[in-house]
């Protein structure tokens, strides 16, 4: 009897599709192309079937010197203005007029929302930019593919050029407002209270909000920051895509998509039926294999959380296959044509403030250590083979110095026959001791640290001492679309194994981590005195990207800080509605 450890990779759709219409499209998708972005002439039906997904844009405030803090969310709604539960990745870049990209995130999107911050260094330039956010899907859109909010950043440690005489150019001046604005902003069934309308410096500050019940069950952003004393003057125009009308943009159903084709070297044309190996690494790598389809195309579904930024594609399969094909990765990078540049011109009457507001920031920035915010631990990956097979850690054992040693005297589990060029690896299987059943015949699959070994001697000449353990199982396994009569995997003292690089076949590239959750710094003079040494010039007393007001309230508490002035509270966000919701409420900090 033979005992098969099979374990498939399946696409579900669950409860993301809301419509008979989208479940059919949505496989004939991933049945025919299944890439990030196809040709529009392989689609089978009308693509204006599919919902439309836009992205709304939210930050902390629309002026920053540099030094300060971007704080962003982002939201991801269906044209009734509800969460949008199709895409499961949004993208946010800030970039300059040139389309230079300052800061590019990915970002994972839960209940239709996502959210993220960048710190503005001191070498970025006093200018117009614009924060931009889509998802893959929304790119379809003929218009408003992507949320784009314009930000000016002012830097003091630079000089100021002189405003060319022919560009359009945006004014800020100091505001002539000097007490509380004339008028809050209410949304109808949404309050907001505070118990006085006046504080001192580090003062606590209980901040409730009442809602009624259909507006409660909505998602918002709730911000209290310091008002600029600062007027701006002119707008700056919309920005389009560059982008070709053929080309259809396939939804991020259950994670990151990663795509592309491989190719003939001969002719390029596109190879079916070849299998290609994605390994993300680290201490809980991630590794997929998938199989292009009739067209040369695939794809790998990324859904697990992971911190490298480099990772390996390979493609696998005999010395024939890397020596006759090639991999051809998709370019998922969004192309914008900006407008004529603007110039941002400053008032004179600006420089106290912004000399005062410098000061400010490199004092705040001394104490960073200090007060950090919290980044959150992501949930661990666990092995796709779990926790099957038998583990050998070879500090448990006798060290020998080379790895054909160590499979003799240790690993009893698994061998290596031939030699030089000629090694492989076999698995002795305990109910096949004949190794005449069927798969047995199969290669097992090797792994280091993740990464799919194609070149045994990678392996077999590693120095044996920098191995930490070695995992057989040593049964039949299916991953992907093929069945390996076993598996070895071998992890690395450091995990920093990579294989033998070739501009072919293993290939080395980039692929970003998704941003993050962080708990943000937030004071408690009460609770800890020996901040009160700590100086204070926070002008972002409060942001909190998520609140749900369950049972039709919500309470907080913040402490003001050190530096005097009007502040705003302000709440933003839909409802389950679709409706939009913005409130506004002030207080003033004095000495």
């Amino acid at each position: 009897m033979h005992l098969f450890f099979i374990k498939c990779k399946t696409h579900f759709l669950g409860r993301l599709i809301m419509v008979k219409k989208l479940i059919i499209i949505v496989f004939v998708f991933f049945g025919i192309a299944a890439s990030a972005q196809i040709s529009k002439n392989e689609v089978e039906v009308d693509v204006n079937v599919f919902p439309r997904e836009d992205v709304v844009l939210s930050m902390n405030s629309q002026v920053l010197l540099a030094g300060e803090l971007l704080q962003y969310k982002a939201n991801t709604l269906n044209t009734s203005k509800r969460p949008n539960l199709l895409s499961k990745v949004v993208y946010v870049s800030l970039r300059n007029q040139n389309d230079s990209v300052v800061f590019h995130h990915k970002l994972k999107v839960e209940q239709g929302t996502a959210n993220g911050d960048f710190f503005l260094p001191s070498n970025l330039r006093t200018g117009i930019y614009k924060l931009i956010a889509y998802t893959n899907f929304s790119r379809n859109n003929p218009q408003d593919a992507f949320a784009q909010k314009d930000i000016y950043v002012i830097n003091t440690f630079e000089k100021m050029d002189r405003a060319p005489q022919a560009r359009d150019s945006i004014k800020i001046t100091a505001s002539s407002k000097n007490d509380f604005p004339k008028v809050e902003e209410n949304a109808e069934g949404l309050t907001i209270n505070i118990n006085k309308n006046t504080y001192g410096f580090r003062e606590k500050i209980t901040l409730q909000v009442e809602a009624d019940a259909n507006i409660s069950k909505g998602n918002y952003t709730l911000s209290v920051r310091k008002i600029n004393p600062v007027e701006i003057f002119g707008r700056v125009s919309k920005w389009e895509e560059d982008k070709a009308s053929e080309i259809f943009y396939v939804p991020e159903l259950r994670g990151e998509l990663i795509s592309g084709v491989v190719r003939a070297k001969l002719d390029s044309s596109p190879a079916p039926n070849k299998e290609v190996v994605l390994t993300i690494p680290g201490v809980d790598y991630v590794a997929k294999i998938a199989k292009t389809n009739s067209e040369g195309r695939f794809f790998f579904s990324v859904t697990e959380a992971y911190n490298a930024e480099k990772s390996i594609v390979q493609l696998y399969g005999d010395e024939e296959v890397r020596n006759n094909y090639k991999v051809v990765l998709d370019s998922k990078e969004l192309k914008l044509r900006p407008n004529e540049p603007y110039f941002l011109k400053l008032d004179a009457e600006l420089k106290q403030w912004l000399q005062e507001r410098s000061v400010q920031l490199q004092v705040e920035n001394a104490y960073f250590d200090v007060k950090k915010d919290s980044i959150l631990k992501n949930k661990i990956n666990p092995a796709f083979f779990d926790d099957l097979g038998t583990v050998f850690t070879l500090d448990d054992y006798t060290r020998f110095p080379t790895v054909r040693e160590t499979f003799v005297e240790i690993v009893t589990l698994a061998a290596i026959r031939g030699k030089d060029g000629e090694s492989r690896f076999v698995v002795n299987n305990a109910y096949d001791p004949n190794g005449i059943a069927k798969f047995n015949t199969a290669d097992p699959l090797v792994l280091m640290d993740g990464m799919f070994i194609q070149d045994n001697t990678e392996l077999i000449n590693y120095n044996a001492r920098d191995i930490q353990r070695i995992r057989v199982v040593n049964e039949p396994y299916r991953y992907g679309s093929r069945i390996f009569s076993g598996i070895i995997a071998v992890e690395t003292k450091k995990g920093d194994f990579v294989p033998k690089l070739s501009p072919e076949y293993v290939e080395e590239i980039s692929l970003q981590p998704m941003i993050r959750d962080k708990k943000y710094y937030r004071p408690d003079y009460g609770q800890n005195p020996s901040l009160k040494r700590i100086p204070d010039y926070r002008v972002q007393l409060l942001w909190e990207p998520n609140i749900m007001l369950t049972k039709g309230n919500y309470e907080t508490s913040f402490y003001t800080s050190d530096v005097s002035g009007v502040y705003e509270i302000w709440i933003e966000g839909f409802s389950e509605e679709g409706t939009y919701i913005s409130t506004k409420k002030y207080f003033e900090v004095i000495e």
